[in-house]
């Protein structure tokens, strides 16, 4: 599976690494890549059926497990020779994070996540009908749909208009890939996580916000985890405000390093 990515800033010495979530893809990292790329390598990519990556064959749900999704992620990241990797997950992204840095942990300083509970608990037999229902309104009623999904995932006119135009590029790959995010548990990960960990937290994003009670207490019990507040913005943080958000990102990569 060869993923589309973006990789600028290429002369420095630590990574950033970016991953978006279901429906996104590396462009929503552009203003990342303009904010940082003087100070870090610079790395953003498309998952499997999203942005310019291929969706796989036969499209269906067993190839979007995280697991599958993951390994991708290590070998564009061996094939890059990518090292002292910052990595920034949003939403599912975020979740992705916890396997790709459990499983090749020697290459990460730290892990940061934004939009991402460590845990879903919905019931497993409801997968097979948020899939279906996905599936369904995409095929028939695709521009409203995604339309309605991107109103109820962005805050301003410009994020809900990049939000959109992503989710079309996603569309044989949303119903698959949200359906191996109806549960999961990487409380546990995160609870001993051998690298800084930082959770923002985005004031409006009031989904997530409701279901991260199990994920801070494995926080509390961390000495390398944190949460740090992000105002005024929600899921997609970076698109609703990128100047707050890299801001916010900036101080702490650099709070990391003052404790080196």
């Amino acid at each position: 599976m060869k993923l589309e990515f973006f990789n600028t800033g290429k002369a420095n010495k630590e990574t950033l690494l970016f991953v978006h979530g279901a429906g996104g893809n590396a462009d929503q990292f552009q203003k990342q890549h303009d904010f940082f790329s003087d100070q870090y390598r610079v790395v953003s990519l498309s998952l499997r059926g999203h942005g310019e990556s291929p969706k796989p064959s036969p499209n269906t749900s067993d190839k979007y497990a995280l697991g599958v999704l993951a390994d991708d992620m290590i070998k564009l990241i061996e094939e890059l020779d990518l090292d002292h990797i910052h990595y920034v997950g949003n939403s599912a992204g975020g979740v992705l994070g916890y396997i790709v840095v459990s499983k090749i942990t020697h290459r990460f300083l730290s892990l940061t996540t934004f939009g991402t509970t460590g845990q879903m608990k919905f019931p497993k037999f409801l997968a097979p009908v948020f899939r279906g229902f996905d599936a369904f309104m995409l095929r028939f009623f695709k521009n409203w749909y995604l339309h309605l999904m991107a109103s109820h995932t962005a805050m301003n006119e410009a994020s809900k208009k990049a939000c959109f135009q992503m989710f079309l590029k996603a569309v044989p790959a949303i119903p698959h890939f949200r359906y191996n995010l109806v549960n999961y548990d990487f409380t546990g990960f995160i609870a001993q996580i051998p690298v800084a960990y930082t959770l923002i937290r985005c004031e409006f994003d009031k989904g997530i916000n409701g279901m991260l009670s199990s994920t801070l207490k494995a926080i509390q019990t961390n000495k390398l985890a944190k949460v740090v507040e992000l105002k005024r913005v929600g899921h997609l943080a970076n698109l609703d405000d990128p100047e707050a958000f890299n801001t916010c990102l900036k101080g702490i990569l650099e709070s990391m390093n003052k404790k080196k």
